[in-house]
């Protein structure tokens, strides 16, 4: 009798705790969880640790419709597809094709194509970056949310080839290099990019770019063309 006491006492003990550790899941896993068709501003991060490890995905080209075209693609309107055709209509290598691969694998509707360039809506993506692996030119990836500016380019070529293909992409000037006095940008291989550990979001970067390439891409802003560059 006294073995089947022990034995039912300790069968309740363990599901009182197996309810609590439940519980415990259930909470944290809501500060996080986003579901198809869900906006994720919607969803109220458990605590401050959630929003400064969440991530979204970070479209890194904005030439779209300001970049040459070799030829006018007819094909699969699949990004994969296109690039078996000389790389892709862009005269860019390292452009974003806009035929929206990226779009078709999110569940969140957080990605469409707009002026022939992919655009994230980050209030909407939850951060599964099924859209890394879709994008054939690997200029997907993955960045803070929380980060004030973003370089949306990912072209390595020289100023001068750069500028006979793209209206508005990285030069590799280092004017934005020099003008940030936290050490948080630096110029690599032709290309701008920033260390978020580093970064204030001050924006002093972005408005010194003369091709208005550093954006805040929360807000969903496009770079514009400077006057002179």
């Amino acid at each position: 009798m006294v073995d089947y006491i022990n034995i039912v006492g300790a069968v309740v003990i363990l599901g009182i705790m197996g309810g609590v550790f439940g519980l415990v899941l259930a909470v944290s896993a809501k500060g996080l969880a986003v579901k198809a068709g869900q906006s994720a501003s919607d969803v109220t991060p458990a605590d401050e640790d959630a929003v400064s490890t969440r991530r979204t995905a970070l479209v890194k080209c904005s030439g779209g419709m300001h970049t040459a075209k070799k030829y006018l693609y007819k094909g699969i309107s699949d990004c994969f597809a296109a690039t078996h055709m000389g790389g892709g209509p862009n005269e860019c290598s390292y452009g974003c094709i806009g035929l929206g691969s990226c779009k078709a694998v999110c569940e969140y509707g957080a990605l469409s194509i707009r002026e022939g360039v992919a655009v994230v809506d980050h209030e909407r993506c939850a951060g599964c970056l099924k859209c890394v692996q879709a994008c054939p030119k690997c200029i997907i990836s993955a960045s803070p949310y929380a980060a004030d500016v973003n370089v949306c380019c990912s072209s390595r070529d020289r100023g001068p080839m750069l500028r006979s293909i793209c209206e508005i992409g990285c030069l590799g000037c280092r004017i934005c290099e020099k003008v940030c006095s936290h050490g948080a940008i630096r110029v690599n291989d032709n290309l701008a990019s920033i260390d978020y550990e580093k970064c204030t979001g001050c924006g002093d970067c972005a408005e010194k770019c003369p091709r208005r390439l550093i954006v805040d891409a929360k807000l969903e802003k496009r770079p514009k063309i400077a006057a002179a560059d």
